[in-house]
């Protein structure tokens, strides 16, 4: 998963103090006005653009929505087998075709409206096929029908293992969105406050910039949450949110940056977890086809195979996770993570640190070098650029890595320092109806689904092609593979055909996979006591991240809410599996990684980025301390 990583420069520290002094008042401020009521606090140094979930890509966006409303199925945060949502029950046709969803009697919107089948139907008929991220899941689905208000029967093609514990698409209320033209909820629509759900928490309050607070939600049918308010309040950086969380203005920090992690796992009433994430951060390359992409802008080499996998033997992907993720990642092969155990294999072909290898495919395909070292081939130069974003020190010092490695075989990377707004456009541009994406290369990442990996792997499929897809890769083969493993209820079946998969992939090269990166997070002790990890119960090994909002429920601080700290400790167990619930909720594409604009918005032009600043020699990593050598 991206992490935002501590500048770790002078100008990074001179923004984090200019932060604390005229930005961190104010939010300290606006945590404040609950009086005395229980409310937990979580800084983040990016919020959502906004809360309509059919134009949302923001990761933010996606922990808000999965406290907000139910999926029709849950995860069970003890061992992430489906349990009631929306649906109270299920049952599955002997030949895996038909599902018969039943829906409590009684369950109502937040605003005292009943929910009904109506409300499931609309939004698997509109959400699920407008949705920029939802799209995938119900591409199967042949027919929803609602024989009365308490049933919903879904129809596939074939069977389909993702419409019970895989289908991740928010049920909206349809007496509310449903009222709103079609091109405006695809557009410019900004839903009212307070945002109806199902959830425990509902938004009553947005302003972007400051805060979001979420309330709790008067009809929702689980037990009542022990919070009164739960508020998620930005800061200009992630040095800020760090520093905040040391100062005790906030209780939780979701994403505490790779380069002080262990710093401040020292600090007293600060607790810290490293846990396990279907998350990468991957080198990826603007692969798609001219039938799909006539206007696109890259360097034409790029799309050369050869050099694609030249590119991956250039790099030492240890060299990195050392350098640039502190050693709190490791070295991923392929695009699905390891933290699939029951459908991940490691792929025959990985890549391993190899120049001489680089450089022997490279002459083979013809690629000589000229005065400046740098290779070409009939008129075309290895010379690309490397888009990274501004709000990613980590990716950036990454990026300097890939460029000094690669340049030692003959290719030439220019390194391009953006804003994440800029970054999304570059991928999502469009000329004339059609994909159009402006790069060659860029340093970015995705995470999946809870268990079901079907959401990283349609990232691949060419029929993402203007929609998730960024590096718009296209291969018939592929695209079968998917369909195959999609209806798939074997395991071990839909095991071998995902490793056919990923052996594609790795032959190709649309991305190079850095490093598959666990979720590092940081809390008061002071305000939420101990912590055991669990989720499932017992096992720090799968935890459930994006899972769902059940351990909120039991979460309770200490002290009240002025945000200051104290020593009086509290806290009790079980007390992780609430806190990963809260900080990293997302879903299937609950933890949708970056931030993206619809296809259709133009491309505009960025002032330079935040961080911005001349390429320099990459930094050694520091020295450890002498009770951590």
């Amino acid at each position: 998963m991206i992490k935002w990583k501590s500048l770790g420069t002078l100008a990074g520290l001179v923004l984090a103090a200019l932060a604390l002094m005229f930005g961190t008042t104010s939010m300290a401020q606006a945590a404040d006005e609950g009086g005395g009521d229980d409310i937990l606090k979580i800084g983040w140094a990016q919020d959502p653009q906004t809360l309509n979930p059919f134009v949302g890509l923001d990761e933010e966006d996606f922990t808000i929505w999965a406290i907000n409303w139910d999926l029709l199925v849950n995860f069970d945060p003890v061992d992430l087998s489906p349990s009631p949502g929306i649906a109270e029950s299920w049952e599955v046709s002997d030949d895996k075709k038909t599902i018969t969803f039943k829906l409590p009697e009684g369950h109502k919107w937040s605003d005292g409206e009943p929910v009904t089948s109506e409300d499931v139907k609309w939004t698997l008929e509109n959400l699920a096929t407008e949705g920029e991220l939802f799209t995938s899941y119900t591409n199967n689905v042949t027919s929803i029908e609602t024989p009365d208000p308490q049933t919903v029967v879904i129809k596939t093609k074939k069977p389909d293992a993702r419409i019970i514990g895989g289908l991740l698409i928010y049920i909206l209320p349809e007496h509310i969105w449903g009222k709103v033209p079609k091109d405006e909820l695809t557009t410019t629509y900004q839903p009212s406050l307070p945002l109806v759900g199902t959830g425990p928490f509902i938004v009553t309050e947005f302003d972007r910039g400051r805060i979001i607070e979420m309330d709790r939600n008067p009809e929702f049918a689980g037990d009542k949450p022990k919070l009164d308010q739960i508020q998620f309040i930005k800061y200009g950086n992630q040095d800020a949110v760090e520093r905040a969380l040391q100062l005790g203005e906030i209780d939780v920090d979701p994403e505490v940056s790779a380069a002080t992690f262990d710093n401040l796992a020292d600090k007293p009433d600060i607790g810290v977890v490293k846990s396990p994430s279907p998350s990468f951060t991957e080198l990826a390359f603007n692969v798609c086809p001219e039938s799909e992409c006539p206007d696109a802008e890259f360097n034409p080499a790029i799309q050369d195979k050869a050099v694609r996998q030249a590119i991956a033997y250039s790099v030492d992907r240890e060299k990195i996770n050392e350098i640039a993720n502190r050693g709190t990642s490791f070295v991923a092969n392929g695009l699905l993570p390891s933290y699939y155990q029951d459908f991940y294999q490691e792929p025959e072909q990985t890549y391993p640190f190899d120049p001489e290898k680089a450089n022997q495919i490279l002459d083979d395909a013809g690629y000589t070098r000229e005065g400046d070292g740098i290779r070409s081939k009939d008129g075309d130069e290895l010379s690309f650029n490397l888009y990274v974003r501004s709000e990613s020190p980590s990716n950036i010092q990454a990026a300097k890595l890939v460029a000094e490695m690669a340049r030692e075989v003959g290719i030439e990377f220019k390194v391009e320092v953006v804003s994440v707004d800029k970054l999304t456009e570059l991928t999502i541009r469009q000329e004339n109806g059609k994909p159009a994406p402006a790069f060659d290369s860029f340093i970015w990442g995705w995470g999946g689904d809870a268990y079901d990996p079907s959401f990283l792997l349609s990232l691949m499929t060419t029929g993402e092609i203007g929609g998730s897809s960024d590096a718009f890769y296209s291969n018939p083969e592929y695209d079968k593979l998917f369909e195959e493993q999609a209806g798939s209820f074997d395991t071990e079946e839909r095991k071998d055909t995902i490793r056919q998969m990923i052996d594609l992939l790795q032959e190709d090269v649309p991305y190079l996979v850095l490093s598959e990166d666990p979720n590092l997070q940081a809390y008061r002790t002071d305000r939420l006591g101990e912590v055991d990890v669990a989720c499932p119960e017992g096992d720090g090994d799968l935890f459930c991240e994006q899972a769902g909002y059940e351990p909120l429920l039991s979460l309770t601080t200490t002290g009240g809410s002025d945000g200051s700290s104290d020593d009086d400790g509290g806290g009790g167990s079980g007390v992780l599996i609430a806190i990963i619930a809260v900080v990293v909720i997302a879903g299937v594409a609950f933890l949708v990684i970056r931030s993206r604009r619809r296809g259709g918005e133009a491309l505009e032009e960025d002032e330079p980025a935040e961080g911005e600043e001349p390429m320099e020699e990459p930094e050694e990593p520091e020295e450890p301390a002498e009770d951590e050598k």
